[in-house]
Formats: structure tokens, sequence, C-alpha cells
């Protein structure tokens, strides 16, 4: 998979230097096609808060766990 990217991206570069129409690739036409009234900012913020807001809280409950573990065994 990573050599097909990298073939497509070397074919990209050779096509453009010299000057050959290049075809973008389904990723981009979808980039290309997003609302510049920044909605698509909100959405990448929103989530970005409920993944770390879910981070900490696993963390917690790891430090919790570890704690535990910790006390059980001190007190063997």
């Amino acid at each position: 998979m990573e050599s097909n990217i990298r073939e497509n991206t070397e074919m990209k570069w050779v096509q453009t230097l010299l000057g050959l129409p290049t075809e973008n690739s389904p990723v981009e036409k979808i980039i290309e096609k997003l609302p510049d009234d920044g909605e698509v900012e909100k959405v990448y913020q929103a989530r970005w808060v409920w993944y770390h807001t879910i981070l900490a809280v696993e963390i917690f409950f790891t430090n919790i766990l570890l704690l535990a573990i910790l006390v059980v065994v001190s007190l063997k």
C-alpha cells in the first residue's frame, strides 16, 4: 500500500515536471469540495475535545487501577 502511494506521488511529480495534466485522487477531490465557512474546523475541534476527554477519563481509571494494585501488593 505504501509503495503504491509513493509511486503515485512520483508519477504526479514526473507529470507535473513534463507539463502533463495530473488527475487528483478521490481524497483531494473531496477536500476541494469542503466548505470554507469554518464548519469543518468546528467539527474537528468538537471531535478533538471529545477524544481527549475520553482519553483523560481512561487515564484516570488506569491510574486508580494501578494505585489499587500498588496497595494490594504492598499489603501482602
